[in-house]
């Protein structure tokens, strides 16, 4: 099959991108443990199974996450790549905000640019109190960017790429 341009980004940018361990996201202080587990689906509700999925969060104690020693990592960042069932997982550990959130970039076949939103780890009330959700806040659609607690510590989340329930993206 022979693929255009806006194709050739999803099967191979993998390779130059792929980071070890990079989805256990590092911090310098201490925190609550959290996995999120998440689901990447296209438009039919098929899994999107060759996306990378980055994600950038608040420390802890809500501000800036503080460089940690004897590491080159950068702290609050996170990256992992969805399966062949369009899943993935992060572990990090909870950001700190009246309503906490991961910022996520997701790069997949087809995209020229990633598509970027959040994952807010709070309930839906909560969200809509933030601030840059204001023009979203009465939206049903505003659940498209909320995880579902499991249990403690563990979240899920699916992400739609278009078609109806698509997840909230950000310009």
């Amino acid at each position: 099959m022979d693929r255009s341009p806006s194709q050739t980004v999803g099967p191979f940018f993998h390779e130059g991108l792929r980071w070890p361990d990079a989805h256990r996201v590092t911090f310098a202080e201490k925190g609550n443990a959290l996995v999120l587990e998440g689901r990447l689906v296209d438009g039919a509700g098929a899994p999107v199974a060759d996306a990378l999925i980055e994600t950038w969060q608040a420390a802890p104690t809500g501000g800036v996450p503080a460089p940690a020693t004897g590491t080159s990592r950068p702290h609050g960042f996170g990256r992992t790549e969805t399966d062949a069932g369009g899943r993935f997982q992060i572990e990090t550990l909870m950001p700190g905000g009246a309503a906490p959130f991961l910022d996520v970039a997701i790069f997949a076949r087809g995209l020229m640019k990633p598509l970027r939103t959040r994952i807010y780890l709070c309930s839906l009330e909560q969200a809509r109190g933030d601030p840059a959700l204001q023009a979203l806040a009465a939206s049903p659609r505003l659940g498209t960017i909320v995880a579902a607690p499991e249990s403690p510590g563990r979240f899920r989340w699916e992400g739609r790429l278009q078609g109806e329930g698509e997840t909230v993206f950000f310009a």
